[in-house]
């Protein structure tokens, strides 16, 4: 079995936040922010860049008219576009995954977990908890990359009961002895994020919490019926008004008012933006 001590120590191997993610950040939240500012960021990563050309260029964005320089992108794109999309790929780009995952479609499953609840905040006119929600969707199964890179000879076995229809979570606690959901928080830890946003990756399969983790919870649901993370979910199936992370994220918002056809629609499109964003990231 895997200790927690043991996974504290080897998380420590992990890379750290990517320096590029910290500077747009910083830039970002800055109202005297230029274009000129972010361009000298994305200039210390050059793959970074491209890869935020090819996106300005693809389906999710293009125009009548190609853009040929970053300079272009980074007013297609907007700044805060920029951030969250350059955040993300710095992010896929420095922990891509281990040898027992299929990156792309885990990655793709946590930036739609990652849209889609940045996308609930503003339904919810809940706009303070955007950033946050955001990162959290798309790093709430980091978990299962540090144990796919850390614990490589344990973590095989765990993948090949899952696929032949395992609960992830029964599955690891049966074989590792602690869960991806746990791991993820340590990580969260190691990487000095904010208190809240550890405790929504690690209660994101819990039934309750604050709103931050009922929005991951919900989010990484609604997601999963649409990618599924592994065969156990390919029959995924659920009344929305009845699950609990829904009634805590909606209450009081929206009411008899919410359009959940909309919502449905709202979290295709995000979905579709997700797949196409990491299938760019990976072209490198």
């Amino acid at each position: 079995m895997i200790t927690p001590e043991l996974v504290r120590q080897r998380v420590r191997t992990l890379p750290s936040m990517p320096t590029t993610v910290l500077a747009l950040g910083k830039a970002v939240g800055d109202d005297r922010c230029t274009v000129d500012r972010i361009l000298g960021i994305l200039a210390q990563d050059p793959a970074l860049s491209a890869a935020l050309l090819r996106l300005s260029n693809s389906v999710m964005y293009v125009r009548d008219d190609r853009v040929m320089d970053l300079r272009s992108a980074v007013m297609r794109l907007g700044f805060e576009s920029i951030f969250h999309l350059g955040q993300s790929a710095a992010i896929i780009r420095s922990i891509r995954g281990g040898s027992h995952l299929d990156p792309v479609r885990l990655w793709q499953h946590s930036v739609a977990v990652g849209l889609v609840a940045k996308g609930i905040c503003g339904l919810v006119r809940q706009d303070q908890h955007m950033e946050s929600a955001y990162l959290a969707g798309l790093l709430h199964d980091i978990g299962k990359i540090a144990l796919d890179q850390c614990f490589e000879d344990d973590y095989g076995p765990v993948v090949e009961a899952i696929a032949a229809g395992g609960v992830c979570l029964d599955v690891e606690r049966a074989l590792l002895g602690v869960t991806h959901a746990e791991v993820g928080a340590m990580v969260a830890v190691q990487w000095n994020f904010p208190e809240p946003m550890v405790v929504a990756i690690r209660d994101h399969h819990e039934t309750s919490g604050d709103f931050l983790t009922c929005l991951i919870q919900l989010s990484d649901l609604l997601v999963r019926t649409r990618i599924p993370n592994c065969p156990a979910d390919e029959d995924l199936a659920f009344v929305l008004g009845d699950q609990p992370s829904f009634r805590a994220v909606f209450a009081g918002a929206l009411g008899a008012d919410l359009d959940e056809e909309r919502l449905t629609f709202g979290i295709d499109d995000e979905l579709e933006h997700a797949v196409t964003f990491v299938k760019l990231v990976f072209q490198e």
